[in-house]
């Protein structure tokens, strides 16, 4: 590691890199404009009031926050006050049967390094033109050309000060402080020409959608290899490059704030299909994850893209680093149904379904695009509404076959309340009109609509559905036990779920040791997934959203315990769970349900969904026995297992090597288990510092051994 990088270092993990925002004074009489132009004036006033950072150290510059006194950037949503709104009476609730929830993106960086926002402007007068005499439209896309303006008044400012920092120097450091501010008077203007050009434009880029960087190695890729080649660039010039934008990724959290410590704050992959059909995994997608494995920070993370073309050397180096990174930083995706599901459910050929990224907590982007979810749905309602209020039908029931009737109908029910739900959260988003980062976007310009409103041109409409594995166990519970083989009657069912199972104790054990749950590759509980995910996949395929976005679902629940307040609403069910008791999330299994191999589980999980309607943000949690990772020889078997899982179509893993009593014990004594970390849902933290709820949840996971 280079010194200055290291220095720089010190002052991330301290907290020092992060930058306050400079407070900015508007004109009292801005209030009389139209409240557009007021915006656009504002925002504009604010960024080119902010002071970048730089030292001695520096070779990249650009980055600053919004403070909430204009509309900020899409991904933090800072200063979008229907937003605000939303997140007061809709987010992290108890109880309710959906929850407001945040919504990532990724701008189009490649389009950035290409053309240049002087490629952009251009590009917004032409569309001003073809917009003659539709007055709104016109009014936001000038609005864009003076945000695009100001961006490159921004870098001019940086290279201001680059200058006068370099006045202070002598040799090196001064040199590398004028190499910047000649690069800032050049890009992101223009279209890059460096590789260490291309990495700036990223970074100041990068303020405007602080949210994930996209695809670096196959973008940076072209620069990195003709500035090799030139021997213009070194790999350790290309790696100090790469660290110092990571850990200006790392610095813009607060330390101290909950999310410093979690890696979906900003969230991109390395390898995946390009669009000539190889695997993009690149001698740069290696520097970039050795570059990010040698700095002990939290942010970024990364995703490996795994194809049936990627040779088991390097999902093996990504394994082996996995498990020797301390803070958790990588997980692992299937091209090949993600793809699959892109382009036939979601409708976008392959040159632009093979570019998405992974953001956040584990949510599939499209390049230039918005993953518009937003919303999590506590699905296992449809059990509260079939034992409960329709009891006298599902009691008429002779056969599974008829029961089966019933349950569409209460799937077309609350998946109906579940898009209006949708809607009317999408409504309320945008209410605020985004200036600061559509034009990042691709569609917002040629429409001349905000990203809020409908611009943007590669979405997908999603909703977490949280539960499904607790819907697959009631199927499971009630056909095996009900209809197959007879144990109780569908009346004994309904008074345990009236009674909350009490005084049907030896029924909930019994269940509990004896059924065919989910997760242990069993003929029942296989066949009752497919079951639900063919209702979700009739039900949604060919349906578009309000803003002509296609549907795909997800399970993950991200910063907040979805899974624990959405359950708090659900009565009890066949299962076994009682009254208000967490729900299942991600494609898995857990409460030690799943009593089979780790073999058995991932046999279950890769079989799960042939539609492709769970493609969206989705999640499968293991935990394993450290013997498998300490030991070299278990290890191997461990990676041709996840190997084996991707071929037969699993989705998704991510991995934790902690024991149940290690969880118990650091709960029970938090202080002497302080760097003890976890995987949570899509992103890693320290367990002693999780939302008890959070704690809770890993606890009941199975070790696999």
């Amino acid at each position: 590691m280079e010194k200055r990088i290291k220095h720089l270092l010190d002052l991330t993990l301290d907290g020092k890199l992060f930058l306050t925002p400079k407070k900015t004074e508007y004109d009292p009489e801005d209030v009389l404009l139209d409240p557009i132009d007021m915006s656009c004036k504002r925002v504009c006033e604010y960024i080119l009031n902010q002071e970048p950072y730089l030292s001695e150290n520096t070779a990249l510059t650009g980055f600053f926050h919004f403070d909430g006194s204009v509309e900020g950037d899409f991904f933090t949503r800072v200063g979008h006050y229907w937003f605000d709104v939303g997140i007061e009476n809709f987010y992290a609730k108890e109880g309710r049967f959906v929850n407001f929830e945040w919504q990532h993106s990724v701008a189009d960086f490649n389009k950035v390094l290409k053309i240049g926002i002087k490629g952009f402007i251009k590009e917004i007068k032409a569309s001003i033109k073809n917009h003659k005499g539709e007055s709104d439209k016109i009014k936001f896309l000038k609005t864009q050309l003076k945000i695009c303006e100001t961006v490159i008044l921004w870098a001019e400012k940086c290279a201001d000060r680059a200058e006068e920092k370099s006045s202070k120097y002598k040799g090196e450091t001064k040199d590398h402080l004028l190499k910047l501010a000649k690069a800032l008077r050049s890009v992101p203007k223009n279209p890059a020409k460096s590789f260490y050009e291309a990495v700036l434009s990223i970074l100041i880029i990068y303020a405007f959608v602080p949210d994930s960087p996209g695809t670096l190695d196959r973008f940076l890729y072209p620069y990195y290899k003709k500035d090799i080649k030139n021997k213009t660039l070194t790999v350790d010039e290309a790696r100090a490059y790469l660290q110092e934008l990571f850990l200006i990724f790392q610095g813009k959290q607060v330390k101290g704030h909950s999310h410093f410590t979690r890696g979906g704050q900003c969230h991109f992959t390395v390898g995946g299909y390009l669009p000539d059909g190889s695997d993009g995994f690149n001698e740069l997608s290696k520097l970039i994850v050795d570059s990010m494995e040698e700095l002990p920070t939290y942010i970024p993370e990364i995703s490996l893209r795994w194809t049936k073309k990627t040779p088991r050397e390097i999902l093996r180096y990504m394994m082996d680093m996995e498990r020797k990174d301390p803070n958790k930083r990588i997980a692992f995706v299937n091209d090949e149904p993600r793809i699959k599901a892109l382009m036939e459910l979601g409708g976008f050929p392959f040159e632009i379904a093979c570019a998405y990224t992974m953001v956040g907590c584990n949510e599939p982007q499209l390049p230039g695009g918005i993953f518009m979810g937003g919303i999590t749905v506590g699905i296992p309602k449809i059990f509260e509404t079939l034992m409960f209020d329709r009891e006298k039908d599902v009691l008429k029931c002779k056969t599974f076959d008829e029961f089966k009737v019933i349950f569409h109908e209460e799937c077309v029910r609350w998946f109906d309340k579940a898009v209006w739900y949708y809607e009317k959260f999408q409504e309320l988003r945008s209410r605020d009109t985004n200036l600061v980062s559509s034009f990042l976007f691709e569609g917002s310009i040629e429409r001349g609509v905000s990203i809020t409103q409908g611009g943007a041109k590669y979405c997908l409409a999603d909703f977490s559905v949280i539960g499904i594995t607790t819907v697959i166990d009631c199927l499971t519970v009630i056909k095996q036990f009900v209809y197959d083989e007879k144990k109780w009657s569908m009346k004994d069912m309904c008074n345990a779920l009236k009674n909350n199972w009490q005084g049907y104790e030896e029924m909930e054990r019994y269940i509990f040791n004896n059924a065919k749950f989910f997760g242990n590759n069993e003929s029942i509980s296989n066949e009752m997934g497919d079951l639900f995910t063919k209702e979700m996949y009739s039900y949604f395929k060919g349906k578009k959203s309000g803003f002509g976005y296609p549907y795909i679902m997800g399970n993950l629940v991200g910063y907040i315990p979805h899974n624990t307040l959405l359950g708090k609403g659900i009565k009890a069910t066949p299962d076994g769970r009682h009254d208000g008791d967490i729900i299942s999330f991600g494609i898995g299994q857990s409460e030690g349900r799943d009593k089979e191999t780790l073999t058995a589980l991932l046999l279950s999980v890769a079989g799960f969904d042939k539609y492709g309607i769970t493609r969206g943000d989705t999640v499968t949690n293991v935990m394993v026995d450290q013997a498998l990772i300490r030991d070299d020889k278990q290890f191997e078997k461990l990676v041709d297992l996840f190997e084996t899982f991707f071929k037969m179509g699993g989705m998704h893993y991510q991995l934790t090597y902690v024991s149940k009593e290690e969880l118990l014990e650091a709960k029970k004594n938090p202080d002497k288990h302080r760097n003890l970390r976890v995987r949570v849902s899509g992103f890693s933290d320290y367990y002693v510092i999780l939302d008890e709820r959070i704690q809770d949840e890993i606890i009941t996971r199975t070790e696999k051994h």
